[in-house]
């Protein structure tokens, strides 16, 4: 067989081994596993909101505050319940916090409930620990009575107001605050909240109450449904229960959003026009009970209470919220964790900001982010990799099977072994070559030239090269480097002729 046939087709079938093997690296980057992904930072800051209200300074408050670690607390309200205005700041409120303070002004914080000068050093308190150097990481205006205020955390904007405590501002300059800061947000995620609830927003522990936050006349505004209409999660206490709200379509006649009527409450979605209410009042200073029926309105899709045995008299609980979940600044995960019992969460849902419920889903909105997410981790992949070939460095990057989790084979595994598989194809034929080069033709001139060596050519060149130069004839084209241990190839056009000197002496 002629070895110039031979030699091209192991050098052809090499490159398109190595060729074919890198073209897999691609394909299988498309399937990431969800490792590779939850590893892979990506998106909006994920962050955990404490909300808790009716607190008090006894022992179960610090309870509470460590059920779970948080990144910012909005306190909604009655911080010490025997108008001791430092205790809260001194005993529960960590001296030396890394999470960011909101706080409320409730109605056992201010005028009536305490002394003057009292109200006025818990207005003071709060006003300090939310503009001291602890809160960097949040700007806050006040209003000037200092009663109001509108803070940034991140991508939310929350606005805390006090309708209905008493020595705060009017009801109207109340709204008009409200409309203000609310119109002009642009944040994702919007919070209003106040102390006081409406009358259809607390469980009947005090079933005569009525719009304390909105107003009794017959043509005020209702601060639920302006807050609604900007798509704000609401926020209160006053009620010492936890009660979750459908998400709500109508808040002053209370109507619930179409898109959540027949929801089992483990998913909310909210929009312009419709949100949910939340009350929380179960901070760590006594739980009510729930009568009437105020307990057994149709938008209630969770409720806590005392229990009819008071079996939850002493568990206390606050509300834990992660928005931008996963990176998603269109979810939000939240739990309503309790101290003292077995079970710890007792309420678990969604929250999706989602403008259009009638034709996209909330499994369309994280089917959306996780490719976003997955076309991301491929493109700082691939930037990565140019960034390695132009500093000359190889990046060994694994691919992963799918299905089994295990590492398939590497880019350097693939480069690598494939030059080693061309590599010994050549050393194989260079061996062969050499084999070939020293036999003796003895057959008819007429059959397939045999490689012949020059024993006289090799013999110089030995002399000169200390015997590692293996020659053959100049028009075969091959040399052979014993000392370096390689063996380098090159063909040439030229076809291979046989040695006339030879032949004659055979």
């Amino acid at each position: 067989m002629n070895l110039k046939f031979i030699l091209p087709i192991f050098f052809y079938i090499s490159n398109k081994i190595i060729v074919s093997s890198a073209q897999t690296e691609p394909d299988l980057q498309n399937n990431v596993s969800e490792e590779q992904l939850d590893s892979f930072s990506y998106g909006n800051d994920e962050f955990k909101l404490a909300i808790i209200g009716d607190s008090g300074t006894d022992k179960e408050a610090n309870m509470v505050m460590e059920l779970s670690d948080f990144d910012a607390l909005l306190h909604l309200g009655d911080y010490d319940y025997h108008c001791n205005p430092d205790t809260y700041f001194e005993k529960v409120l960590d001296a030396d916090r890394s999470y960011q303070f909101m706080g409320i002004i409730g109605n056992h914080d201010a005028k009536r409930q305490c002394p003057d000068d009292a109200a006025e050093k818990f207005k003071e308190n709060i006003y300090k620990e939310m503009m001291s150097s602890k809160n960097d990481k949040v700007k806050c205006e006040f209003s000037e009575s200092k009663f109001m205020w509108t803070c940034v955390y991140q991508n939310m904007r929350i606005i805390g107001l006090t309708p209905g405590v008493v020595g705060a501002d009017l009801r109207d300059e109340q709204l008009r605050f409200l409309k203000k800061n609310l119109s002009e947000a642009t944040e994702d995620w919007k919070i209003c909240s106040w102390h006081f609830y409406d009358k259809y927003y607390h469980t009947g522990k005090y079933p005569t109450d009525g719009n304390v936050v909105s107003g009794y006349d017959s043509d005020s505004e209702s601060f639920y449904d302006y807050c609604k209409d900007h798509g704000a999660i609401i926020f209160s206490a006053h009620d010492h229960v936890y009660a979750r709200t459908h998400v709500m379509s109508k808040f002053m006649t209370p109507e619930i959003d179409v898109f959540d009527k027949n929801s089992d409450g483990k998913v909310a979605q909210i929009r312009n026009g419709a949100t949910l209410d939340i009350l929380n009042g179960t901070g760590g200073w006594e739980i009510y009970i729930e009568q009437g029926e105020h307990k057994d309105y149709e938008h209630w899709v969770k409720k806590y209470a005392l229990g009819d045995h008071k079996e939850n008299a002493k568990r206390f609980g606050g509300l834990f919220c992660n928005f931008n979940y996963g990176g998603n600044n269109k979810r939000a995960h939240c739990e309503f964790l309790r101290i003292n019992s077995s079970e710890k969460v007792f309420d678990s849902f969604d929250i999706y900001r989602n403008e259009d419920p009638e034709n996209v889903t909330y499994q369309q909105i994280d089917e959306e982010f996780r490719n976003e997410k997955v076309k991301a981790l491929l493109e700082a992949n691939n930037n990565n990799d140019d960034d390695d070939e132009n500093q000359g460095n190889l990046k060994s990057k694994e691919i992963i099977d799918p299905k089994t989790g295990n590492t398939l084979f590497t880019k350097t595994n693939i480069i690598i072994g494939s030059s080693v598989f061309a590599a010994v194809l050549v050393l194989g034929g260079g061996i062969l070559l050499v084999k070939k080069s020293k036999k003796v033709k003895t057959e008819n001139f007429n059959d397939d030239p045999e490689l012949v060596i020059d024993k006289q050519l090799t013999k110089e060149n030995s002399n000169t090269n200390n015997g590692n130069v293996l020659a053959v004839p100049t028009n075969m084209g091959y040399s052979c480097d014993i000392s370096d241990v390689r063996t380098s190839i090159t063909t040439s056009n030229q076809p291979i002729q046989q040695n006339d000197s030879h032949a004659k002496n055979q």
